[in-house]
C-alpha cells in the first residue's frame, strides 16, 4: 500500500513513517498542504494521512482540495484532542476526510500499541474505499413527491435513530440543514475516535437550530432535541422511555454501536420509532435495524450511490430491514413531512 503522509512536524512524519514501513507499505511525505499538493500531480498513493494544524493551508483545506483534484481517501491525524485541533479535524471530515485519529506518540507512550493498531486498521479499510466526487444535489434535484410515497398514515413516531460511521458527517450534514422543528427527539451514534466528540457536537449544532447534547443516564428525552451517544458507551432507552447507557462491550468492534441503538429502540419504541442508517462501513446497524423493521418501524436507509460509504446501507438493504432507501436530504424532507402530519397548525402535537 502506498502511503502520502502530509505533516509540518518532522518528528511526527518520521514516527508515522517508521510504523507504516514496518508494516511493508510505501511512504512518501509531505511537509504542508502545498507540498502535497505538488507531489499528487506526480505521485498516486492508495490513502493520505493529514495533519489538522499546518502552516498555510491547514488539514481541512488541504482535503477539501485533494477530494477536489483527486478524489483519494483522506484520514486525519491529530496530536491532541484540543479544541482547536480537534475542530479542525470535524471541518475537515465536513470536506469528506474519512476519519480522524489521534495519531501515535513516543512508543514509550502507555498507548502506543494501541494508537499504532487503530492506524493500521482504518489505513487497511479505508484504502479499500472509492471515492467519487458528485455532483452537489440542488433545490431542484430534490424532488418533493417520492419521499413521501411509502409512508402511511399509521405512522406515528416518538423517536428518530440514526446510525453514522465514515462518509456520515456528510450525510448528517445534508439531512439537518434540512431539518424544521421535529416534535420528538432524535438520537444519534456516530463512530468517530474518543475525544473528538465535543468538538463534532459543536459542528453539528452549527448545522441544526434545535439543541445537541451528548446524552446523558437518566436523561428525560425531549422533543426537537439531538442526543448523541457519548465516547464508548452504547446509547440506548429504558422502559420508561429515558436514555440508558451501556458499558458493555464493543459490538462488531465499536462502542457505541448502532446495533444497539436500534435495538433498544426497537424494544422501548416498536413501531413508534424512526430508525436511519448512513454511510459507512462494516455492518454495523444492520441487525438493529431488521430488529426496528420487525416491530413495524418505519425504517430508512441512505441511497446508497448518494453515500461516501456504502457498506453500512447496502448491509441494512441486504437484510430487508430497509423499507425506503432515499439520499440524506430527501430523508430530512420525509422528516419533516410527517411531523407536518402530526403538529397541528397552532403547533401543537395532535397525537396529545
Amino acid at each position: 500500500m502506498r502511503v502520502l503522509v502530509v505533516d509540518d512536524s518532522s518528528v511526527s512524519r518520521m514516527l508515522v513513517r517508521a510504523v507504516l514501513e514496518g508494516e511493508g507499505y510505501e511512504v512518501r511525505e509531505a511537509q504542508d498542504g502545498d507540498e502535497a499538493l505538488r507531489l499528487l500531480a506526480v505521485y498516486t498513493p492508495d490513502i493520505v494521512t493529514m495533519d489538522v494544524h499546518m502552516p498555510g493551508m491547514d488539514g481541512y483545506e488541504t482535503t477539501a482540495r485533494i477530494l477536489e483534484l483527486y478524489a483519494l481517501p483522506v484520514v486525519i491525524l491529530t496530536a491532541s484532542v484540543d479544541h482547536f485541533a480537534s475542530s479542525t479535524a470535524i471541518r475537515a471530515l465536513e470536506a469528506g476526510a474519512l476519519a480522524v485519529l489521534e495519531k501515535p506518540t513516543a512508543p514509550t507512550s502507555l498507548d502506543f500499541a494501541d494508537c499504532v493498531d487503530e492506524l493500521l486498521r482504518t489505513l487497511r479499510n479505508m484504502a479499500q474505499v472509492k471515492i467519487v466526487r458528485r455532483k452537489r444535489r440542488t433545490a431542484e434535484d430534490v424532488g418533493e413527491a417520492s419521499p413521501l410515497v411509502t409512508f402511511g398514515a399509521e405512522c406515528d413516531p416518538q423517536l428518530v435513530v440514526i446510525a453514522a460511521s465514515a462518509g456520515g458527517p456528510l450525510a448528517l450534514k445534508a439531512l439537518l440543514q434540512r431539518l424544521e422543528p421535529q416534535p420528538w427527539p432524535l438520537a444519534l451514534v456516530q463512530h468517530i475516535a474518543p475525544g473528538f466528540l465535543p468538538s463534532f457536537r459543536d459542528w453539528l449544532a452549527t448545522l441544526t437550530s434545535m439543541p445537541v447534547e451528548v446524552a446523558e443516564q437518566s436523561r428525560r428525552l425531549l422533543a426537537n432535541t439531538l442526543y448523541l451517544a457519548p465516547d464508548g458507551r452504547h446509547l440506548g432507552f429504558s422502559a420508561d422511555r429515558r436514555v440508558a447507557l451501556y458499558d458493555g462491550p464493543p459490538e462488531d468492534h465499536v462502542r457505541p454501536a448502532a446495533n444497539h441503538l436500534f435495538r433498544s429502540a426497537a424494544q422501548c419504541f416498536g413501531k413508534r420509532a424512526i430508525g436511519i442508517q448512513l454511510s459507512g462501513m462494516g455492518r454495523d446497524g444492520a441487525q438493529g435495524l431488521a430488529a426496528l423493521c420487525r416491530r413495524g418501524a418505519l425504517t430508512l436507509a441512505q441511497e446508497p450511490s448518494s453515500a461516501v460509504i456504502d457498506s453500512m446501507p447496502r448491509a441494512a438493504i441486504a437484510l430487508q430491514a430497509v423499507r425506503q432507501a432515499l439520499p440524506p436530504e430527501d430523508i430530512g424532507q420525509l422528516l419533516n413531512a410527517i411531523a407536518a402530519r402530526l403538529v397541528a397548525p397552532n403547533g401543537s402535537d395532535r397525537r396529545e
